[in-house]
């Protein structure tokens, strides 16, 4: 299988006047394209740091970071930007989506930022609310939605640009179990046609979706188990 993600001793470290704080120490890791992973550990031990650094939305301090084959380490924002817009889709525990738009405008965002065409935008939309079952939401704001509706939102907006790989930061931190479940069974439905997953979870029921576990911790994987 094709590798999408592969990391050489990744170290990241955060600091504040005189005091170094390592979140990462030397993490090596490989995903391959159409893989689930999960990355779990103990508060603190860098698993959103990893994930931010694996979705562009940071740089590491040290190490070697090739996502589709391409060193992105030394990317400037811009180039991590435009990458990201072509690859990576996010969801988030907290949602994350925008209350002055409503469902259809969420999920049309992505698409505005690529400069996808209004008719093309309009199909993409619509299949992606069909896909996550709030069609009949399109018109709702997030405010007058579910957290298990908002969060299928969140997924619809991830998914409406094709990308390669999605990330998910405790997808389902903030919702009750039975929710929490149908998030789960979307991603693995995503998983199955193809697009790779990496999530950050506390969760062993969540986890137990996944094919591959990563445990950190201090900042080091520990562990990886194959399910």
């Amino acid at each position: 299988m094709e590798k999408i993600i592969k990391t050489e001793n990744i170290r990241k470290v955060f600091r504040t006047e005189d005091v170094e704080t390592w979140a990462l120490n030397g993490v090596d890791i490989e995903i391959n394209e159409g893989e689930f992973v999960a990355i779990m550990g103990p508060s603190g031990c860098g698993k959103s740091t990893l994930l931010n650094i694996l979705g562009l939305l940071d740089n590491p301090s040290e190490g070697s970071y090739l996502l589709n084959g391409t060193d992105v380490t030394l990317f400037t924002e811009d180039n991590r930007t435009t990458l990201r817009k072509g690859v990576i889709g996010f969801v988030f525990q907290s949602f994350n989506l925008i209350d002055d738009l409503n469902v259809y405008e969420n999920i049309e965002l992505p698409l505005l930022y690529m400069g996808i065409p209004r008719k093309e935008r309009k199909r993409r939309v619509e299949d992606a609310m069909r896909r996550m079952d709030i069609t009949h939401r399109a018109g709702h704001f997030p405010q007058q939605l579910s957290g298990g509706q908002q969060q299928r939102v969140a997924i619809a907006r991830a998914v409406v640009a094709t990308p390669k790989i999605i990330f998910a930061d405790e997808p389902t931190g903030n919702l009750d179990s039975k929710n929490g479940i149908e998030v789960m069974e979307l991603l693995k439905q995503l998983n199955s046609e193809g697009t790779t997953i990496v999530m950050v979870t506390h969760s062993q029921r969540d986890a137990s979706y996944a094919k591959r576990v990563i445990n950190l911790f201090d900042g080091q994987v520990t562990a990886e188990i194959h399910q």
